[in-house]
This record gives C-alpha cells, sequence and structure tokens, in this order.
C-alpha cells in the first residue's frame, strides 16, 4: 500500500510512511522507514504516532491499490501464461525460463512500468515460493534450486512462517516435536493429517516439492465480505456506539456494491 501511494506521489519516497485503517484508528501498513521506529501492523494510531511523531499517515485507498495491482497483473502475465490473482499485492505464476534471471527480469520490468517495487520468489511448490519470497524481502528475487538448498531453508524456518500454520497450530506442532519448517517436512504424513486435518497434509507435500496447491487462473468469487473497525477509545454512550454500527453497514453495502 505504501509503494502504491509512492507511485502518485513521491514526495513520500524514502519518508516513514504509513497507511491508515478504514476509520484512521490503526496502521494497517507501513514503510521500512516507519518499521525502524518500532511501529508494527494493526498498531493504534495514538501508539505509532508516539513512537514515530514524524511520520505521515495516510488513509488507505483500496480503488487506488487495485489500479496499481491490476497493472502489475498485466505485466506478470507477459511472462507466463499461467497467473493466479493470490490478493491485490501477490501472484503466483509458472516459469518456463531460468529461474533466476527470470526473477530478476520480472521484477525490473514491473519496478519500471508500474514503478512499484516487488519480491519475487521461485520454487517448486507455491507454498514453497511463499517462504521463499519472506526470505528475500525487501526487493529481492531469490531462485531455491534443489532439495539441498530447499531442506537449508526449511531448517532455518519457524513452522509459523508456512503460509496457513498460526501460531495456535504452531503450538499444536510443537508437542510433537515439530518446531521448523523441516521438522514439518519430515515428518509422517498421517501425523500431520491428524494434528492439521488434510489442510495441513497438503502442505507437508508442498514443502517435499509435490504440487498440491493448484494454481487457479481466474478469481473466484468471494464467499463473505465483512467490514468492521476500532471505535477509538472505548465509549459506552449508545449514541457513539449506533454511529460506528451504521457507518461499518454503510462500508458494508459499498462493498457489496463494488463486487
Amino acid at each position: 500500500y505504501v509503494s502504491a501511494e509512492r507511485v502518485r506521489d513521491h514526495f513520500l519516497d524514502h519518508k516513514p510512511v504509513g497507511v491508515l485503517g478504514n476509520q484512521g484508528a490503526c496502521v494497517i501498513a507501513k514503510s521500512y522507514e516507519m518499521k525502524a521506529y518500532g511501529v508494527a501492523t494493526g498498531e493504534p494510531i495514538w501508539d505509532a504516532v508516539r513512537k514515530c511523531p514524524n511520520g505521515l499517515y495516510i488513509k488507505r485507498d483500496f480503488r487506488w491499490y487495485e489500479v496499481i495491482s491490476r497493472e502489475m497483473l498485466a505485466v506478470v502475465r507477459e511472462f507466463s501464461p499461467l497467473v493466479e490473482y493470490y490478493s491485490i499485492d501477490e501472484f503466483f505464476l509458472t516459469v518456463d525460463a531460468d529461474p533466476q534471471p527470470f526473477a530478476r527480469e520480472i521484477q525490473q520490468a514491473i519496478l519500471q512500468r508500474v514503478g512499484v517495487p516487488v519480491t519475487i520468489g521461485v520454487a517448486r511448490t507455491k507454498t514453497l515460493a511463499k517462504l521463499v519470497s519472506d526470505l528475500a524481502k525487501p526487493f529481492g528475487a531469490l531462485a531455491l534450486i534443489g532439495r539441498e538448498a530447499e531442506e537449508k531453508l526449511l531448517a532455518e524456518r519457524p513452522v509459523s512462517d508456512i503460509t496457513g500454520i498460526a501460531d495456535r497450530s504452531a503450538m499444536k506442532l510443537g508437542r510433537y516435536g515439530i518446531r521448523t519448517c523441516l521438522d514439518f517436512a519430515r515428518a509422517q504424513p498421517a501425523q500431520i493429517r491428524k494434528v492439521l486435518t488434510v489442510v495441513g497434509e497438503r502442505l507437508h507435500y508442498e514443502l517435499n516439492g509435490e504440487q498440491c496447491i493448484r494454481l487457479l487462473t481466474s478469481r473466484p468469487p468471494h464467499k463473505n465480505i465483512s467490514r468492521g473497525g476500532s471505535i477509538g477509545k472505548v465509549s459506552d454512550d449508545p449514541n457513539v456506539i449506533w454511529a460506528w454500527v451504521v457507518r461499518n453497514v454503510e462500508r458494508l453495502i459499498e462493498a457489496l456494491e463494488f463486487h
């Protein structure tokens, strides 16, 4: 979101920038310059301002981010016949060329034509690619080639780094001595399935280079749409609470109309 804001306003370049949520109550994205001050994603604005008083705080503009996202998608589709629009700032695609030069080429194409710095991770499966891209941040382009390189990466990452495994699931796995991604990959599939159901078992196979999570070339429709947000300071005033409820209903209607 910060990168998208910088595309249309270069005054924000190299400055601590925070993008605020729907009611401006919390930071939903921040630049690396702001991160250096200790501001975390999801942090209330009043805490963020205390940590970074010279920061520039901007209200989110999801319509603009969608425009930038579509421009990025158009570039990516020139490089691959199969592309998945995973989220507004994430894509998956197939690679039919030498992985490392390919990663650099597509990264530079997006930077030059859209103006957004992106991180590229290339691996045998979507789950591995996500781990690689997280390792390559910020603005890296990294291809993970060979099982030896994969296991080295997996041994260095906690199991909670796997997309789809939150802290609670990581705690469950920890009871069985599964603490790193490599522990997870080397565990018995039946054990993973017992702890995390078939969803976790798919992740296990993905970490071992077997493609179990297919690439979706068309965006699936939303299963649900919700809107909410902090009302700021705690209040027991019925009028204040009702006003926030009404505002969120309005935002929900806007989202339904948009989709």
